[in-house]
């Protein structure tokens, strides 16, 4: 196994991804086509079970694009059984303190270094023995900083061996610190990214940005995060309609129907 997104991370190099919140084949295998570095499937808040994710995980399959998935919460039975369904690394919300972040590595993480429970369904179907050899050091783990305490603790979080990189979630970031929902422009948002970036570049682990739009997306990049969501299946579906529908003249009932959304 080659998780060749972690390491353009590692090496600090820009990696844009994209978001899949719809069980729908057809569109993911179009967007790992597509040359993007990584996609992440949500099973926190995408429309899609663990049973949508077995057909969507091999869609990606032979593509530049590396299979995330991020978990409802930081269950150790979830991830382990994510990862034995393919993905090559996960994204674990709502991580407030170091010690969750350590049961987040410890979960992705076979023995000695963690817990996780050996029975890698797809990884030996397509790699054989191997995999077990180098799961441990390919497999992504990464935790999300989203909350007041999360940030209280993030230099700790940053440096718990093992986490591969922090992924911020800006909306639910945004939210636990008082602010609009949306208010990215605001002192205080500024403030605690800054402080997120400089954790983990002291760290020496990779940091994340789930862009709303292409525009906050381009300029995560250019700012240098080293992985990006440019957007999500929703998102992209939305403002292609809303520009095509445009282009024809609109809508009846304005434009409201066709603004499209971070999601």
């Amino acid at each position: 196994m080659k998780n060749l997104s972690l390491a353009k991370w590692k090496s600090g190099a820009a990696s844009p991804g994209a978001w899949i919140n719809l069980p729908e084949i057809h569109t993911t295998e179009m967007l790992a086509r597509m040359g993007c570095d990584w996609l992440c499937f949500d099973l926190q808040h995408g429309l899609m079970s663990f049973a949508d994710l077995l057909h969507l995980i091999p869609a990606v399959s032979g593509t530049p694009a590396t299979p995330l998935v991020r978990v409802p919460g930081n269950d150790a039975a979830r991830i382990g059984q994510v990862l034995d369904a393919g993905a090559h690394g996960v994204i674990v919300p709502m991580v407030n303190t170091a010690e969750e972040a350590r049961r987040a590595v410890a979960a992705c993480r076979y023995p000695p270094a963690g817990t996780r429970s050996c029975g890698p369904m797809r990884g030996v179907m397509l790699d054989g023995i191997d995999y077990l050899r180098t799961a441990n050091a390919e497999v992504a783990c990464v935790v999300m900083i989203e909350t007041r305490e999360g940030l209280e603790n993030v230099e700790a979080i940053a440096a718990t061996p093992g986490v591969d990189g922090i992924f911020i979630g800006p909306m639910d970031l945004s939210l636990g610190l008082g602010l609009p929902p949306g208010d990215f422009a605001a002192p205080e948002f500024a403030a605690a990214i800054a402080r997120i970036r400089a954790a983990c570049k002291a760290a020496g682990c990779a940091v994340g940005l789930f862009g709303y739009t292409p525009e906050l997306a381009g300029q995560a990049l250019a700012d240098g995060f080293a992985f990006v969501s440019v957007g999500t299946d929703i998102g992209f579906f939305r403002q292609g309609a809303a520009a095509a529908f445009a282009a024809a003249g609109g809508l009846p009932g304005g434009e409201g129907r066709t603004k499209a959304g971070g999601y």
